[in-house]
């Protein structure tokens, strides 16, 4: 139960991140926005890497840890595309990546 709930709040705050990654590009004088949109990044990440322990204490594989590693690249892939001035071409296809993977990797590899 706990990993589930962990699990949505996770994916309820990737959605408000990348919402506001939406937001920061339309509106960049805004520092407010582009600090919330840090916080959720960073408290998203942490929920990924806690989903990720919890998942691999319970049940190791070497293919369930290289998919996680997996999907963490995904996440850390976003932060050199937003630094060199990607995000207003790609960070939509990235937003949406990172969702797909909370929904993919996450929900699919819910530890019990």
């Amino acid at each position: 139960m706990l990993p589930t709930v962990i699990a949505s709040i996770g994916f309820l705050i990737a959605v408000a991140s990348f919402i506001g990654g939406f937001r920061m590009i339309r509106m960049t004088d805004h520092e407010a926005e582009s600090l919330m949109h840090r916080a959720n990044g960073f408290i998203t990440i942490g929920f990924y890497l806690l989903l990720a322990v919890m998942y691999l204490v319970g049940e190791f594989s070497l293919l369930a840890l290289f998919l996680w590693i997996l999907g963490f690249l995904i996440h850390l892939a976003k932060i050199p595309l937003v630094r060199y001035g990607y995000a207003v071409r790609y960070g939509g296809y990235f937003g949406a990546l990172l969702l797909i993977t909370w929904l993919t990797i996450i929900f699919t590899h819910l530890p019990e």
